[in-house]
């Protein structure tokens, strides 16, 4: 079963900060309220001296955000503020509930991905973690950011697993799904890939389950986000 999402389906936010387009948000469609326990799809650029996104209230809600370029800062009604570099993930487990604003903390424009997932457990005590990525060490192949049973990655509370790579024109890539409750969600960051004879291009997601291999090809130089996530039905 195959879902497509469109880059011009999403909902699109702007203001001073910056802008920011949902893959998934509020609709009669259930298409778009999620795939699986992935509920959040956020790719937003922010301005330099901008100002910020305003407190958010997070409740119940495993995040994973991605640092794609530029510096990202982070205020939290716990009192912390910190600010990460491109290449940084940050994962937070909201639990039984916390406010965070975000903000430009370079002198340039900086962009992000945020991912959220329902929890398996509800109301736990926030927290937060974080790591560094690098793509140009493993060009060509996919490096596990998110992991539900590997140390050297981050986790969530959730059985959730994020991938992320960027590849040349012309690869072939595979992915095997061990697991029949879980599907795969691949989101185009930059570049045009083709999966199941649909094109991608930047901004465009397609979700697919009940397959045990999944295989996806590069037209031009390419850098996806490969989302594994337990379904709900």
């Amino acid at each position: 079963m195959v879902t497509l999402y469109r880059s011009e389906e999403r909902m699109n936010i702007t203001g001073g900060w910056g802008s920011c387009a949902d893959t998934f948000f509020g609709s009669e469609d259930e298409k778009y309220l999620g795939f699986g326990n992935l509920v959040q799809l956020t790719h937003a650029t922010l301005n330099p001296e901008g100002g910020n996104s305003g407190m958010k209230l997070h409740r119940n809600m495993e995040l994973v955000d991605i640092m794609i370029s530029g510096a990202v800062g982070f205020q939290d009604s716990f009192g912390g503020t910190s600010a990460f570099p491109e290449n940084t993930i940050q994962a937070v487990s909201a639990g039984k509930g916390m406010y965070q604003l975000e903000f430009n903390a370079g002198s340039r424009t900086a962009e992000k991905i945020q991912i959220g997932f329902l929890p398996s457990s509800l109301n736990r005590n926030p927290q937060k973690s974080k790591a560094i990525y690098d793509l140009t060490q493993h060009r060509n192949s996919l490096i596990e950011l998110v992991s539900p049973n590997n140390h050297s990655s981050l986790s969530v509370l959730q059985q959730a697993a994020i991938f992320m790579g960027t590849f040349d024109a012309g690869k072939h890539v595979g992915y095997s799904v061990n697991d029949r409750l879980v599907g795969v969600l691949i989101y185009v960051l930059n570049g045009t890939v083709t999966v199941h004879n649909q094109i991608l291009n930047r901004g465009d997601s397609i979700g697919i389950r009940d397959e045990e291999q999944i295989m996806f090809h590069t037209v031009d130089e390419s850098t996806i986000l490969l989302i594994e996530v337990l379904m709900n039905d």
